[in-house]
């Protein structure tokens, strides 16, 4: 029989290695993790849908291996801008984490309730309150304002935690688009911790905007891993 120890990654096998022998439930544990990763894998490569993955990780959850749960929400959330998952993850008020498929309209709705509707009345709020804060200033006319929407929307499910977005009709708050002298639109306004740090102007797609944004990021991840 071939150890079991042989079918563990390289990097488990060295962290067992530094600290010793596992218990059997810790043994059980580690290559449940294993299965996990390796479902992951071949999901992100296309070989398992978001179907199927769903069914797995709902066998987890009947069976009551929360942490397999947790890891995965963990894993695919962190994974969001590389591919869209279609999966909800919740938590009740005991604590325990279910997950839920999405149909194509509850993804849509899903995006659309994570975008503020900012006005006049809570503006100043939402840039005190968010400390990184993506402001899409935006009017019915604008067609290149139309491009942007969806991008935004985008981006708001896949940078949740990481940025907050909104959007500022400027035809109905006119003081906040003078404010910041805005004077065309798209207009993008970067908020953070309360204070204007940059103003982008016109229509980008996602492959140019996102690596814009993202470096904003990268200082707190660097501060949380320090």
């Amino acid at each position: 029989m071939a150890d079991w120890k042989e079918e563990l990654s390289p990097i488990v096998r060295e962290k067992l290695a530094r600290i010793g022998e596992l218990t059997p439930e810790e043994k059980g544990r580690t290559k449940e993790l294993e299965r996990l990763n390796s479902l992951l894998t071949h999901f992100y490569k296309g070989f398992l849908n978001a179907g199927d993955l769903y069914q797995r990780l709902k066998e987890f959850q009947e069976q009551g291996k929360q942490f397999l749960l947790k890891e995965a929400q963990a894993r695919l959330e962190s994974s969001f801008k590389r591919k869209k998952v279609p999966l909800r993850f919740e938590q009740g008020s005991d604590g325990t984490l279910t997950v839920k498929f999405l149909e194509e309209k509850e993804i849509e709705e899903k995006a659309e309730d994570l975008v503020l509707e900012l006005s006049s009345d809570n503006f100043d709020e939402a840039i005190n309150k968010h400390p990184l804060l993506v402001i899409d200033c935006w009017a019915p006319w604008c067609a290149p304002c139309r491009m942007v929407a969806p991008v935004i929307e985008e981006l708001a499910r896949d940078y949740q935690g990481k940025i907050t977005f909104g959007k500022l009709n400027i035809d109905e708050n006119p003081t906040i688009a003078m404010r910041y002298q805005i004077m065309s639109i798209p207009t993008l306004l970067i908020f953070k911790n309360g204070q204007l740090v940059e103003q982008k102007i016109g229509a980008m797609p996602r492959t140019v905007l996102e690596p814009e944004l993202a470096r904003y990021t990268e200082s707190e991840d660097e501060k949380e891993t320090s």
